[in-house]
């Protein structure tokens, strides 16, 4: 049993707290970007901020204790650029994987470090998933599928046998990705979308099948 940090106060910040109890480990606390959110309760009844992030990076530059005595710290930044910042700046702080237990990982998958995996998600034989990633609620990693670092996939998204997902790319809720299908780095594909066909690099789709999102004039997508 190890004493987790939680970085991220917000609403994913409750979530992945759940997951740190649900994974057999104890809380010490959250951290947040904002100094005036120290003490604040962040789950209703349960733990507070302990420290902002200039405290941690301070204390892991210092090679100093964590902040609450910690052991290791969980990510739980939303944003996916952000997140994998915060994983390059912990170092070598512990940051391993989380798995709830009612999650389903085949021996033979991987986990990267800072990764975390929520309720009922499948990851099946040979998938390979890197650092920082979330693998939300009921969401399915086929067999031989590789998820970039700083993805995530949302609630009931699937991806399919052999599908590649790029580093910090983004799977909406309810998203099926067909078999042997690349999403590009840093591409989107839209909730409840399904896509046929490659998504290159930085594009966003949606739609069954996916297609790319049509921009109007002020650039907003349509």
């Amino acid at each position: 049993m190890t004493d987790f940090l939680v970085w991220g106060g917000g609403g994913h910040g409750k979530v992945v707290a759940d997951l740190v109890r649900a994974a057999g480990h104890r809380l010490a606390g959250f951290v947040d970007r904002d100094p005036a959110k120290r003490g604040k309760v962040v789950e209703p009844g349960g733990a507070t901020v302990v420290a902002d992030e200039d405290e941690l990076l301070d204390a892991i530059r210092r090679a100093a204790p964590l902040p609450a005595g910690a052991g290791a710290v969980a990510l739980a930044v939303g944003d996916n650029a952000q997140r994998a910042r915060c994983l390059a700046a912990l170092g070598d702080t512990p940051c391993p994987p989380l798995v709830h237990p009612t999650a389903t990982v085949s021996p033979s998958a991987t986990l990267g470090r800072g990764t975390v995996v929520f309720p009922r998600v499948v990851v099946n034989a040979a998938a390979r998933v890197g650092e920082a990633v979330i693998v939300n609620t009921a969401a399915v990693v086929e067999h031989d599928c590789v998820v970039g670092h700083g993805a995530h996939l949302s609630p009931m998204s699937s991806l399919c046998g052999n599908v590649h997902v790029g580093h910090r790319g983004w799977i909406g809720a309810g998203a099926t990705v067909v078999p042997g299908v690349r999403i590009g780095d840093d591409a989107r594909v839209g909730a409840g979308a399904v896509a046929v066909r490659d998504v290159p690099e930085g594009a966003t789709v949606a739609g069954v099948p996916a297609r790319p999102l049509v921009r109007t004039s002020n650039d907003q997508p349509t």
